[in-house]
């Protein structure tokens, strides 16, 4: 088990009594819950017949708009997201390969890449994504709505341009920053998001780190590729050096911070190394 004192939070993949914080991924929802390319909602692509048929099987007939709200709906319901005193929704954080793996899938391009490619900021503001991103802004919209103090959690925020950028795709949403407390985080899941980030803050309200993403960005590595992934290491010098950089600027603006991590319980130098930041929130998410 990790220690104790570590500020545990909740997610689709941990529970723990007690906890004060949640984090609800859309991403996760899409890929766990939804099971077809939300772009499909808005599309006119006629599907081959084996993908007609699982989606047939999901939704049961229903319309896709609302059966992807109401999947979002009965996951924060059974999360008890209004128990929580911090509550965090992350935007989608798929990336191209996940999204090609769904049903309707080909709706996605080829990129030879996925790691490096469409995610995060660079999605939501695309017209291709930009239904989808408002599908996700409706979805917070109406947690707030019922009264259900929601943080916004932005994944791949890759520079100054693209906080700009987001914080004007929100409010166009309906969700402005700052309007009847609105909080938003940017992620920061590359290397040049941590070294940006004193100057990130200024437009956020906090940060959240997917470790996994900072590790194999920071390594230069892909962690599902045998031929390197004995390279990768949450532990590694230069990792943990970026960690500490944003987290510290986190804590002198005096904002949120929160990491994602993986295989928490077994890792004792990486619990030992985030107890030197106790403000700091902690997801585990495997």
């Amino acid at each position: 088990m990790p220690n104790s004192e570590l500020l545990l939070g909740n997610s689709l993949q941990q529970r723990s009594e007690g906890a004060e914080h949640v984090l609800l991924s859309i991403g996760d929802v899409i890929q766990e819950r939804m099971f077809f390319h939300p772009a499909l909602i808005a599309s006119d692509l006629t599907l081959s017949d084996a993908d007609q048929m699982a989606l047939d099987a999901v939704v049961n007939g229903q319309d896709l708009n609302a059966f992807y709200q109401q999947v979002l709906t009965e996951t924060a319901t059974e999360l008890e997201l209004g128990q929580y005193k911090r509550v965090r929704v992350q935007l989608s954080h798929c990336d191209s390969n996940a999204f090609s793996a769904l049903i309707a899938g080909s709706l996605e391009e080829c990129e030879t890449n996925p790691m490096l490619g469409a995610r995060g900021v660079s999605r939501f503001a695309s017209d291709f994504y930009k239904p989808s991103f408002a599908l996700e802004c409706q979805f917070i919209k109406n947690l707030r709505e019922q009264g259900i103090d929601v943080e916004v959690v932005v994944p791949f925020v890759r520079s100054l341009s693209d906080a700009a950028k987001i914080i004007d795709r929100l409010a166009e949403q309906g969700l402005p920053r700052g309007l009847n407390g609105l909080k938003v985080l940017f992620g920061a899941d590359t290397p040049s998001a941590v070294l940006l980030s004193e100057r990130l803050l200024k437009y956020f309200d906090g940060v959240c780190v997917d470790l996994a993403s900072l590790t194999q960005l920071t390594l230069g590595l892909d962690r599902n590729n045998e031929a390197v992934s004995m390279g990768y290491n949450v532990r590694n010098e230069a990792v943990l050096e970026l960690l500490t950089q944003v987290l510290t600027q986190a804590n002198v603006a005096r904002k949120s911070s929160i990491v994602l991590t993986e295989g928490l319980a077994d890792n004792t130098k990486l619990q030992e190394f985030l107890l030197e930041y106790p403000q700091c929130d902690i997801i585990n998410v495997d």
